[in-house]
């Protein structure tokens, strides 16, 4: 039943396609294209209620493709450790001095409002984009799309071959990797699908043009590189031009700030790890963005 409404909806899919006017053949022949390739991932995602007309959007767009790239890192990249040190290195420190220097009058809004340091607000927009100047090459919509399908049989065969290439003299390790990975396969797929949804949010909600962003290999986006769920939880419109837009400095300023704010950042030291861990959960990521703060003063 459930293979037959799936092949019932690309049939009015296709059926609604064939009426439009504008970029008829290019929007088909991509409908066409993806619909095939993320097959599974559409029927999950009618049975959650999506629109069908969402899902033309995401699969008519010429943006959008698979890629097994996405499949490997958002599933394997855990095993590789970031280095965060040049995060605080002197040039790092003497660009996050200059931003808040030039930026002091947002910044200090959102320090009274939020109760957030600018200076740890300007650390983790330093580390996350440089400032904007580092906004990620990904298309999302792939990002997720593909990311979704990694617990799909051929994708966890994928994925053991990358932990036996990254640990080839280490059987017993490799064996616990594989262990792990079925379940991190179907976390990660589960989190994609949600994204997705998020994605749908932002879309009806908010008029993005989801379509259209481009960011991390994570599927993070805009100068603070928020996922879609967090976009729709606690992301701000800073500068109250009445458009919520990641890619606009006052309103990454002030989403930063709620985002800290809202996982409980307070005067304790111990309550402040942890809200900036929320915001990447790499202890890392964590000591980089309080020494730049702090070496900022």
């Amino acid at each position: 039943m459930r293979r037959l409404s799936f092949f019932i909806v690309i049939f009015v899919l296709i059926n609604a396609i064939s009426c439009t006017k504008t970029s008829f053949s290019s929007q088909q022949t991509n409908f066409l294209e993806n619909q095939d390739t993320f097959k599974n991932i559409i029927a999950i995602l009618l049975e959650k209620g999506t629109d069908t007309n969402f899902i033309y959007h995401l699969l008519s767009n010429g943006k959008t493709q698979f890629s097994e790239k996405y499949v490997k890192i958002n599933v394997t990249g855990y095993l590789s450790k970031t280095d965060y040190s040049h995060f605080y290195n002197s040039s790092s420190i003497n660009s996050t001095k200059e931003f808040i220097v030039k930026n002091r009058e947002i910044l200090e809004q959102a320090e009274r409002q939020y109760a957030v340091p600018k200076e740890i607000i300007a650390s983790i927009l330093w580390v996350e984009t440089r400032f904007g100047n580092f906004l990620g090459t990904h298309h999302i919509v792939s990002v997720f799309l593909s990311t979704a399908m990694c617990n799909e049989p051929e994708y966890i065969k994928l994925n053991e071959k990358e932990i036996e290439l990254k640990f080839p003299d280490d059987k017993k390790k490799q064996d616990s990797l594989k262990i792990v990975l079925k379940e991190r396969s179907e976390k990660k797929s589960q989190w994609a699908i949600n994204e997705i949804l998020a994605l749908e949010t932002m879309r009806n909600r908010y008029k993005v043009p989801i379509g259209d962003i481009y960011g991390s290999w994570a599927g993070a986006f805009g100068i603070p590189q928020f996922l879609p769920s967090s976009y729709i939880k606690y992301a701000i419109d800073g500068n109250n031009d009445g458009v919520v837009d990641l890619f606009n400095l006052s309103d990454a300023v002030f989403s930063v700030a709620n985002y800290l704010k809202s996982y409980g950042w307070s005067e304790k030291p111990s309550e402040q790890r942890r809200a900036i861990f929320s915001y990447n959960n790499s202890t890392a990521y964590v000591e980089a963005v309080l020494k730049l703060a702090e070496f900022a003063k």
